[in-house]
């Protein structure tokens, strides 16, 4: 069976080289299947704006999720059995290869994030990058930060979780997510991941859901029920979908 091959839009034209390439090679990696963005997403546990940014270059998968979108892609295939246009392995190269390049390209990257910040020459390189975000734990700039808007307050700790990524403090950081996750009440877990997505967090976001699906079987449903309520549909499904993976593993186990 011929693989079907969807439309895709032009990717943008500041993208470089090394992400254009990944951002291609994934999309012919997506289109030998004919799961959707959607149900694709759901197989790897992330929300569906998360893939869709790696697909259009937006942000880069770790290595982690790149070998779950690769193994959720050949599943369905090999069933159908359908050939896979390009190897893990390929995949996995040419991540690497951004990484080691950026690494020789800047090693201070936190001096780079604070003249982001300043400077008119930074502030015009970051406005012709605005739809080409970086994945946690960059953060965009602050002036980037209300393309939308949380249903509630908003949550008071994006700030000190910003301050922990610009810092480099990355476990402090994630802790900050954990935390929140599992000792909040249900009502304002919405508003924690509606600012995430508001400040382009999205992996955080996705990482406040996973962390959320590990309480217990009542506090998952009160917070999709709040989900509901706000109006965060794939949110809700996001959490019902990595709740049920829990339940699994721990019944596997």
């Amino acid at each position: 069976m011929a693989p079907r091959t969807q439309s895709w839009k032009d990717l943008p034209p500041e993208c470089p080289d090394e992400k254009r390439l990944l951002a291609t090679c994934l999309r012919r990696v997506k289109d030998c299947t004919d799961l959707t963005q959607q149900r694709l997403a759901a197989k790897c546990g992330i929300a569906t704006s998360t893939l869709n940014g790696y697909l259009n270059a937006r942000n880069q998968p770790t290595p982690e999720m790149l070998r779950r979108f690769y193994l959720a892609v050949k599943e369905d295939t090999d069933q159908r059995g359908v050939q896979l246009t390009h190897s893990l392995h390929e995949l996995e190269s040419m991540l690497s290869g951004q990484t080691e390049k950026a690494r020789t390209a800047s090693q201070r990257p936190a001096v780079r994030i604070f003249n982001r910040s300043h400077g008119a020459k930074f502030a015009r390189r970051r406005r012709s990058r605005a739809n080409n975000r970086a994945r946690v734990p960059v953060p965009p700039q602050r002036g980037d930060r209300h393309t939308r808007t949380a249903t509630g307050p908003g949550w008071t700790g994006l700030e000190t979780l910003l301050d922990r990524l610009l810092r480099h403090q990355t476990q402090d950081a994630f802790f900050l997510i954990w935390q929140s996750a599992m000792t909040l009440p249900a009502s304002e877990i919405p508003d924690v991941v509606a600012s995430c997505r508001a400040a382009g967090l999205s992996d955080a976001a996705d990482a406040v859901i996973t962390n959320a699906a590990r309480r217990d079987l009542s506090a998952v449903l009160r917070i999709a029920a709040c989900f509901h309520e706000a109006h965060q549909y794939e949110d809700a499904t996001l959490l019902l979908n990595s709740a049920t993976l829990e339940t699994r593993a721990a019944h596997g186990s």
